[in-house]
């Protein structure tokens, strides 16, 4: 069995730096964990010197549209293993409400086909998220195609991907979601996401108890329930609002270079209110996340103040539509924006996900017979090296 030491690194715990540690890899596994006065480096032990830097556990992206110039649900291998070589170690392929019913029906399948299919990073797609179809139709970049709940459909997604669904976001408030999750429910265990919704906090809290416990990209592409205010002067309590109320429901947020998706504010409130364990950062990621510069819109009436930017995306008509982000910029902004340690960061780009997902018997932590999915990074989380169940993964990267 291959036998691997990367020392003199700083690991990121999930609740402290252990500097000048050494992490033991044997196989696909981590075999030791700990400071240089712990582990035992064995002889045969091929070793990998850091020279100081961190080594944390790979990212866990739940939310996933793309990369690398790759739509995830056509090719989606391709664009996971673009995210790879920015550390992100598990994927979900998100496929979402833009798709008319037979192109979602095809995109399940790649992904499908992925996850089963052998590959050189066999594992790497960990499941599929569904955003959609069954949203409100007055939220989201492109609203074309949402529709309402067709159990019908949600039949013939679940008989297609089974036990590979993890993750289903739906709009709380509209007709017939009652329905669909105790349809969907049947199958396995899924997280259900509250998301592209106006709900009122009754309706999103009902569901609760069935599996709806996380919030799609919180603060984005929502509303409130009456949309207008019934008392001049005052706000109503939306579905962002009762989120971050709610003990067990936890926030997916954006944390874009610029603040965009979620002001820098915002992201504070947002974890200040649901505490670091209930948060979990996303890319939102389209084909061309890792890729460089944006190329905005002629007519793009911010065009002044993006035109350097290299995570941001837009659509021809110049809305906001998911972005170029990639998990190691994601959770450095993170850091950046909240002032946030590098051990919370990393509890939500890894820890938290894997857990959400029931996952983290395998993943999200740095832990003797967890895999050896880890990252090698910089104070700024910049990747230096990644390794994948073991293996050093060659960085191939378009940015």
């Amino acid at each position: 069995m291959m036998k691997a030491a990367i020392v003199n690194g700083k690991l990121i715990l999930p609740d402290q730096v252990i500097e000048d540690g050494i992490v033991l890899i044997e196989g696909e596994r981590i075999a030791a964990c700990g400071s240089k006065d712990q582990v035992n480096v064995p002889a045969d032990a091929s070793i990998i010197d850091v020279s100081g830097a961190y080594v944390g556990p790979g990212f866990i992206d739940i939310h996933n549209h793309g990369g690398g110039g790759y739509w995830a649900h056509e090719y989606p291998q391709l664009a996971a293993e673009a995210h790879l070589a920015h550390g992100t170690t598990a994927i979900l392929p998100t496929v979402a409400y833009m798709l008319n019913r037979e192109d979602m029906r095809k995109g399940v399948q790649e992904v499908v086909k992925a996850i089963e299919q052998p590959a050189a990073y066999a594992g790497l797609i960990a499941g599929i998220h569904l955003e959609g179809p069954f949203l409100n139709p007055k939220y989201g970049a492109n609203r074309t195609n949402i529709r309402p709940v067709d159990l019908d459909e949600s039949r013939d997604l679940l008989e297609l991907a089974g036990e590979h669904i993890r993750i289903w976001t739906l709009a709380p408030e509209m007709p017939d979601q009652d329905l669909f999750i105790a349809e969907a429910s049947k199958h396995q265990p899924i997280v259900f996401s509250a998301g592209h919704s106006e709900s009122d906090p009754e309706s999103l809290y009902r569901f609760v108890s069935s599996g709806l416990v996380l919030a799609c990209h919180l603060m984005d592409a929502s509303g409130t329930t009456p949309a207008v205010s019934r008392f001049a002067g005052t706000r109503e309590v939306g579905l962002d609002e009762a989120v971050l109320v709610h003990d067990d429901i936890t926030a997916e947020v954006i944390p874009d270079a610029a603040g965009v998706h979620v002001r820098p504010l915002m992201l504070k409130l947002i974890l200040k209110t649901k505490g670091v364990d209930k948060v979990i950062v996303i890319t939102d990621a389209m084909p061309d996340a890792g890729t460089g510069k944006a190329a905005l819109p002629e007519h793009f009436p911010y065009r002044d103040d993006f035109a350097d930017s290299d995570d941001l995306n837009f659509n021809v008509n110049g809305g906001l539509e998911g972005s170029r982000l990639t998990m190691d910029k994601a959770v450095y902004n993170m850091m950046k924006h909240t002032g946030c340690s590098i051990t919370d960061a990393f509890r939500m780009g890894a820890a938290n996900p894997a857990r959400l997902l029931g996952f983290d018997k395998e993943m999200g932590t740095l832990e003797v017979g967890k895999l050896a999915n880890l990252v090698v990074v910089n104070e700024r989380i910049q990747i230096q090296q990644v390794i994948f169940k073991g293996r050093l993964v060659k960085l191939e990267r378009k940015d």
